[in-house]
């Protein structure tokens, strides 16, 4: 096993499929390194450095854990969305789990708001929709975040946020885990960020999407005043607050902002989960009430229509394990082959199974309690107010058989609404253009197979992996790398009778 002492010892040493470069941040929870593929791409590698509980661990035990770490990383993998930081690969080295992320130039939102201050109200709504909208996209396919936090929400190009850590936490608790399959008596204790901790965490109860909701008003709070809502001196100090104390009021930092919006924040980290807004889009409809109620009726808060969507208990999330497969694209390492290799093939890997089952539900999904509100809608956003006008280009007719993709009055101008490709995981992008024209494409990136979004602030068409840019009115040509190819375009029909269809 590596010592912690000798991770230096590590650069220019090949890693299942990269070379490390350098050390970046030597995070409390493992270093970070500057990697690269043989192909020459840049990607960061996270190694999960627990040696205070692993160095402890028993062959079974062992197993145990990288079979725990490799289940929620499949999960995290399977995440494909533009605001979130995407696992592209992972495996373990001399038995210490490693996760590989694109490498970009980012800015942590606590930085920002460290050297910048608060942004203006109106900034901080576009934050929080982007924010509340991923975390319902995660929380659809069972995903809590667990550690939310201005820490690890980064911003990426000026405009757009990306969410990093999602299933870290749980992935590190996962040497706890096995310290308990191995008998040593001890209990899982909460280890995450101290800024957005809710109060069941800390109480080591089990925790659902109201936490998520806890920690996002912890960083709308931070948004507003540039402070964490919680300060101390130790840590403890910190957590006692969470347990107990009342939020303080915004305005001892910010005496220009309304004062409605504490009973927002309030409500948001209320103490009793059951208290809190049901889902993150809740409190952002919540926001822009008080901020910008004009906006209210031009866009869609979040994700889908508020005012239709009702919460949905998900017992599947507390009570059966989700088996989703890593994507496709994404490398297989050796390390990975050889730990499902010896699970499948050895008597140990028997009796590791069934721990797996017994464990691995509760274990993987964040123990979401089933009263946890699970939205379900779609997670494309119309960001602009909608537009009535008639389609400029000529119409025809609907070809037999056509597939109808939409309504021109469904898509306003400047925005992009997805649809399903048959027999594959991404879906085809249909864009409604600032010149009023409609185009279409596959929104698979031609670099790495991420699945593209449309930015409407730059009017393009963005990879979340590594940055590609695309032009939709130029037939998605390539503005930025590392893609070399256009995106696949899909012939489409604009009829008479306002509907859309694919040819």
């Amino acid at each position: 096993m590596v010592e912690r002492t000798s991770y230096e010892q590590l650069i220019g040493k090949i890693v299942g499929n990269y070379q490390l470069d350098r050390i970046v941040e030597r995070h409390p929870w493992g270093p970070i390194f500057h990697a690269s593929t043989q192909d020459g791409k840049n990607v960061l590698l996270r190694f999960l450095d627990t040696p205070h509980l692993t160095e402890r661990l028993d062959a079974n035990a062992r197993l145990v854990y990288l079979g725990h770490i490799q289940q929620e990383a499949n999960h995290v993998a399977a995440l494909q969305h533009p605001n979130i930081l995407t696992l592209l690969d992972y495996g373990n080295y001399q038995g210490i789990p490693y996760l590989v992320y694109p490498s970009l130039s980012l800015v942590s939102l606590r930085t920002m708001l460290a050297q910048g201050g608060p942004p203006d109200p109106l900034t901080v709504g576009q934050f929080l929709r982007q924010l509340s909208g991923t975390l319902e996209y995660a929380h659809e396919r069972a995903v809590l975040h667990r550690n939310l936090s201005t820490s690890s929400i980064f911003l990426y190009n000026k405009q757009r946020l990306l969410i990093s850590e999602f299933g870290l936490l749980r992935m590190r608790e996962a040497a706890q885990l096995a310290t308990i399959v191995q008998g040593s008596g001890a209990q899982i204790r909460y280890d995450g960020s101290s800024e957005g901790s809710s109060p069941e965490q800390l109480q080591n109860q089990s925790v659902d999407t109201y936490s998520d909701v806890y920690a996002l008003g912890a960083v709308l709070y931070r948004m507003l005043t540039g402070q964490p809502p919680f300060a101390g001196t130790t840590r403890d100090a910190i957590m006692e607050q969470h347990l107990y104390a009342e939020v303080p009021p915004i305005r001892r930092w910010r005496g220009d902002l309304p004062a409605e919006l504490d009973q927002v924040i309030a409500r948001a980290m209320a103490k009793e989960p059951q208290q809190r807004f049901r889902r993150p889009s809740e409190l952002t409809l919540a926001y822009y009430k008080i901020v910008a109620p004009d906006q209210m009726a031009a866009t869609n808060i979040a994700t889908g229509d508020l005012s239709s969507r009702t919460p949905s208990t998900n017992p599947r999330m507390e009570k059966q394990p989700t088996v989703i497969k890593p994507p496709a694209q994404r490398p297989v390492d050796a390390s990975r082959r050889r730990l499902m290799t010896t699970l499948i093939s050895s008597g140990t890997g028997i009796g590791v199974a069934a721990l797996l089952l017994t464990f691995g539900p509760r274990f993987l999904r964040g123990t979401p309690s089933t009263n946890g509100a699970m939205a379900n809608g779609a997670t494309t956003q119309a960001t602009q107010p909608p537009t009535q006008a008639k389609a400029t280009q000529p119409p025809a007719q609907v070809k037999q058989g056509g597939k109808v993709l939409a309504k021109t009055a469904d898509i306003p101008v400047n925005s992009a609404k997805t649809f399903s490709i048959a027999n594959q995981k991404n879906p085809g992008l249909l864009i409604h253009l600032p010149n009023n024209q409609f185009v279409a494409f596959d929104s698979t990136c031609t670099h790495e197979q991420c699945a593209v979004d449309y930015n409407n602030q730059d009017k393009m068409l963005e990879c979340p992996c590594h940055g590609a840019v695309f032009d939709p009115a130029k037939g998605a040509a390539v503005v930025q790398g590392p893609a070399h190819t256009p995106l696949t375009a899909i012939k489409i029909s604009v009829n008479a009778d306002g509907t859309i269809t694919q040819v």
